[in-house]
């Protein structure tokens, strides 16, 4: 089930965050802070695989309006990039070790050499960032404290996500078209599991890193406290948890899930937010 093009708007807006960086932005909480910053280190490097991934199979669509998706996609997510690596930019000046932190988070992209394969990892990514993005938008107090300029920035990058969060999913579905029904899940779900895996070692691998440039020991009370924010209160994980599990579902369809009221919603407060910081906001063509 494919979504129309027109509803995917790429918005080019420029946040800024290198000139104006700052420690701890999320309410002084160093915790919260490094969970929303290291899923940030992740995303130039993983955005420019998700476009390559795509663009690989632009001209063998079989769906003219899938192809016409494809490239709102890409100018969305080439936006994205943009905003993230210089948000990335102010991280190292701040004295964060970014460097390392995109390697745990991104060398492992670099080596996956099968077209098809990079397809179903970046369905499993998109459907990873989705469900994030329903958390942030559905529950807008998890963002409570926040800097401002930041919560712009999440909440832009949220919305967009969930403009296009069917894209790589069709276009993983037209290409395996002709393929057994059983390989084709298996293959979209042992994706997902690769996901998973890699994404949650390197994170809490890169929270450490992260926290030592503060100078915080991450013993037993950070972990504790870390994980209470991730599982219980407010609960960044487990709002997301029931939305990422619904991709094990055979002939899980993302377009289904997409919420028209919220994405209505809050394209008119981003549209607000960001007046006068867009340059040329327009429809997907």
């Amino acid at each position: 089930m494919s979504i129309a093009h027109k509803d995917i708007i790429p918005r080019d807006i420029h946040f800024g965050i290198s000139t104006h960086s700052k420690r701890h932005w999320f309410g002084g909480d160093l915790q919260k802070t490094a969970m929303v910053d290291c899923f940030s280190i992740a995303l130039p490097e993983g955005e420019r695989f998700f476009i390559r991934s795509l663009n690989h199979y632009a001209d063998r669509i079989s769906d003219r309006e899938l192809g016409a998706e494809i490239k709102g996609y890409a100018v969305q997510e080439a936006f994205h990039t943009r905003e993230h690596v210089d948000y990335n930019k102010s991280l190292a000046a701040l004295g964060y070790d970014v460097d390392t932190m995109e390697k745990n988070f991104c060398g492992t992209l670099r080596t996956i050499k099968s077209p098809l394969i990079r397809l179903a990892v970046t369905c499993a990514i998109e459907h990873f960032t989705a469900t994030f993005s329903f958390a942030t938008l559905r529950n807008p107090a998890l963002f409570e404290g926040a800097d401002m300029r930041y919560r712009r920035l999440w909440v832009w990058h949220a919305l967009e996500e969930l403009e296009h969060m069917a894209v790589a999913i069709d276009v993983f579905n037209d290409v395996t078209r002709d393929m057994p029904t059983w390989k084709r899940y298996l293959l979209r779900t042992g994706a997902a599991n690769g996901v998973a895996a890699h994404f949650f070692v390197n994170f809490f691998r890169n929270i450490s890193i992260y926290s030592r440039a503060d100078g915080e020991k991450t013993g037993v009370r950070f972990w504790s406290r870390f994980m209470w924010l991730l599982l219980v209160k407010p609960g960044f994980m487990r709002l997301s948890l029931f939305a990422f599990l619904k991709y094990y579902l055979p002939g899980y369809d993302p377009a289904k899930e997409r919420d028209e009221k919220l994405i209505e919603t809050w394209r008119a407060w981003v549209a607000r937010e960001t007046d006068g910081l867009a340059v040329k906001p327009g429809l997907a063509t």
